[in-house]
């Protein structure tokens, strides 16, 4: 009797397991839908992620973009953008960057970003065009443009010929 009570129990859990992973197939496909066409209103570019660049000694050059994020050129030619698990908020200010590897790859996941003695491990790397990169170092945050000026005077109006004395 106790068998058999085990042997319903284990097929209604596989039942309702079936049916749970069933259901939610269209769930996941109208939710990706929904995403898509969101994402495609956005309109943020997307960078091709890599695991690991080619990079030996130290970086040829490198801009900060925010706390987080850095574009990191190895080379002349190859740019990078690096972002970081943490924020460094002396990454705006700091004059250079050490980048620890052991190899001539440096790796997401494994190495990190040194800043004024503190290491911050690498999160992610996508590849950039040499186009993107400089799109990317030379923008300005809203709060640094200028903004554009109204006078501060209003200047008279003409007045009517009709309304001046004889």
């Amino acid at each position: 009797m106790t068998h058999s009570n085990k042997l319903i129990g284990v097929a209604a859990a596989a039942l309702l397991v079936l049916g749970a992973v069933g259901a939610s197939g269209p769930a996941d496909a109208r939710a990706a839908a929904n995403e898509t066409k969101d994402g495609a209103a956005d309109q943020t570019p997307a960078y091709q992620q890599v695991d690991s660049f080619v990079m030996f000694g130290h970086p040829y050059s490198w801009s900060p973009i925010d706390d987080r994020t850095v574009v990191l050129w190895p080379t002349a030619f190859d740019a990078y953008l690096v972002k970081i698990a943490y924020p460094s908020y002396d990454l705006r200010y700091v004059q250079g960057i050490g980048v620890t590897h052991f190899t001539s790859r440096v790796y997401a996941k494994f190495d990190s970003l040194q800043v004024r003695g503190f290491r911050y491990p690498i999160e992610s790397i996508y590849k950039l065009t040499r186009e993107e990169a400089r799109n990317l170092t030379s923008r300005k945050p809203d709060s640094a443009q200028p903004k554009a000026k109204e006078p501060a005077v209003s200047e008279p109006k003409a007045e009517d010929e009709n309304s001046s004395p004889r």
